[in-house]
């Protein structure tokens, strides 16, 4: 009979997350557009997985477990094999189709959660969907039509195209409408700043005809003055006034942030700020 109320609770609690999207009930009804995405920079480049100067503490594993629902990817074509590494490869690097498994395990034991790719990309489009295909996650990619809406949520992940995909190059074949051209959709703020002083609303790459984007890639790192690499100390500053910055962006700019970018995501308040921007108070934890 004591097995009775944990069974009962089980199978409420599974039945509650599957009726959830990206860990939340009040998330399936919007539009993708209309979401925050708690977003790592340079996510492969984690400390976990041995690389020098990191801006993460956590592999993307961990990552994808804490809630990070975006992810940005520096991609290299090195002799025909394509590589994530930060500007040099001898900082270290990983093979950019580890990454991709890596996300694929994630996104076949997580079935209602909606993941976004943003690579920076050094390798031609033919390249990337090869490797794409290896891994299975193409299964999983959703392409928006042209000028029609964002699905919402909940479309996405019924269809299980929960995976969306941009590039800073735009070299897309026919066929490769799912490769999408990040600054035709997205305006970005600045990602070189080294203070928190430094932070502005101004808008940087994707700023031509900036009201009609629809998304928002909200970079919010500081670097150091040096390297120009991240900090843990200064990632601590920044995490901890991200809620304020994104109350004054949105104050000034009349723009919802979707993809709020951050160093060392394990530090300070980033993800309370992605919650509180979704309006996210009935998250179920496992």
């Amino acid at each position: 009979m004591k097995l009775l109320p944990f069974i009962l609770i089980t199978l409420l609690a599974n039945s509650y997350s599957k009726g959830q999207c990206n860990n939340s009930v009040t998330l399936c009804s919007k539009r993708y557009n209309e979401v925050a995405f708690l977003t790592t920079h340079n996510s492969y480049n984690s400390k976990a997985d041995g690389f020098k100067l990191p801006n993460q503490e956590w592999n993307i594993t961990t990552q994808l477990h804490y809630g990070v629902r975006a992810l940005m990817l520096d991609v290299y074509n090195v002799s025909g094999n394509l590589f994530v590494y930060h500007g040099y490869k001898m900082l270290g690097s990983r093979p950019f189709i580890d990454v991709l498994n890596e996300i694929k395990v994630f996104m076949d034991e997580n079935p209602q959660e909606v993941i976004t790719i943003i690579l920076e990309c050094y390798a031609n489009s033919n390249l990337i969907e090869d490797e794409f295909e290896r891994s299975g996650l193409a299964n999983y990619i959703y392409a928006k039509p042209q000028n029609e809406d964002w699905k919402t949520l909940r479309q996405m992940i019924d269809d299980n195209t929960r995976l969306v995909v941009f590039t800073d190059r735009r070299d897309a074949q026919i066929g490769q409408e799912w490769y999408q051209y990040c600054w035709d959709y997205a305006v970005e703020t600045s990602f070189t700043n080294h203070r928190i002083k430094d932070f502005t609303n101004e808008f940087n790459r994707g700023k031509e005809n900036a009201d009609s984007k629809e998304l928002v890639i909200f970079n919010h790192f500081l670097r150091t003055k040096v390297t120009g690499v991240g900090s843990i100390r200064k990632s601590k500053k920044a995490n901890n006034a991200l809620i304020n910055r994104i109350q004054s962006f949105q104050s000034e700019t009349g723009k919802f942030p979707n993809f709020i970018t951050v160093d060392f995501v394990d530090i300070g308040n980033a993800k309370d700020a992605v919650d509180e921007l979704n309006g996210f108070f009935d998250c179920y934890s496992e």
